[in-house]
């Protein structure tokens, strides 16, 4: 997975290259009209207790470089099958609803996101808007193992676990230094389904990068490389393909503009609310693997 994507960019950055010294240019004046704010959400609970959270944001224009207005005031529940919480917005954060710190969710239900109290469109009706998704199990990580890539200069994170038989599984990875997530946005998860593996074994698959000059770190003897294996569904694994479709390495003279990704969230939001299972494991680094 990450070694076809490295291998797409430098090819097309070798051909960018190439194409640049036979190629002329032309002014260009593009106008782009603005369009109606929307609601933005960004939301998730997983499997392990703490204070998970729910982000309401307005869009903006494209060409705006403020930060998005946080949408303040809302009344944001989660219910499942058994029971219904309320999350509280803290002062602090704006325009982020927490859970309280002893949530969590459970594999096998379905969890229902609502918010209401909210006016977007400022026609002085406040609108419902609605989100619905399972929380899948996930397997075990058996264990982790760093390898370092001498020729791209990066350290690989292999895993080592075994997928479930006759099920359709969709999976992410994040990766943490110690106590900082590397991992921090969608654009840098690992994300892989399991068709070309139903019911085998994973021996040292590649699903994770640490580039230490890319993310200004070093790797020192001691440090700990966290590997979070969460088990998705598939729409958030789509959802995550669209991410790094807009977000990865483009050829401009093929590729198309950018544009809005398709969420789970109902009433025309951007954004979603997803629930996960997860298993963690860790390695120890050592220089001796450099």
């Amino acid at each position: 997975m990450k070694t076809i994507k490295y291998i797409i960019h430098s090819i097309c950055a070798i051909f960018l290259v190439v194409l640049s010294f036979s190629s002329c240019t032309e002014d260009m004046d593009l106008t782009l009209s603005d369009t109606d704010p929307r609601l933005v959400v960004d939301g998730r609970i997983s499997t392990d207790t703490t204070t998970h959270f729910v982000r309401l944001t307005l869009s903006g224009s494209y060409f705006d470089s403020q930060e998005a207005i946080a949408v303040k005031g809302a009344l944001v529940t989660i219910k499942d099958d058994v029971q219904t919480i309320v999350l509280n917005e803290n002062p602090e954060y704006p325009g982020f609803y927490f859970t309280p710190d002893n949530y969590y969710g459970l594999p096998g239900r379905t969890y229902e996101l609502n918010i209401e109290g909210v006016d977007v469109d400022n026609n002085g009706q406040d609108e419902l808007y609605q989100a619905i998704t399972d929380l899948n199990p996930v397997a075990p990580i058996d264990s982790v193992r760093l390898e370092y890539h001498s020729v791209w200069n990066l350290w690989k994170v292999l895993l080592y676990a075994q997928d479930p038989a006759e099920t359709k599984d969709f999976y992410n990875f994040a990766v943490a230094l110690n106590d900082s997530l590397i991992s921090d946005r969608y654009s840098k998860l690992g994300f892989v389904d399991d068709r070309f593996f139903d019911g085998n074994y994973a021996a040292g698959v590649w699903v994770q990068t640490i580039d230490e000059e890319e993310e200004g770190i070093e790797l020192k003897d001691g440090d700990w490389v966290r590997l979070s294996m969460g088990g998705i569904t598939e729409e958030f694994y789509k959802y995550l393909e669209a991410v790094d479709e807009e977000t990865g390495f483009k050829a401009p003279l093929f590729s198309g503009p950018p544009a809005n990704l398709p969420g789970n969230v109902s009433n025309g939001a951007l954004g979603f609310f997803q629930a996960y299972s997860y298993s963690i494991d860790s390695v120890e680094f050592s220089s001796d693997l450099r």
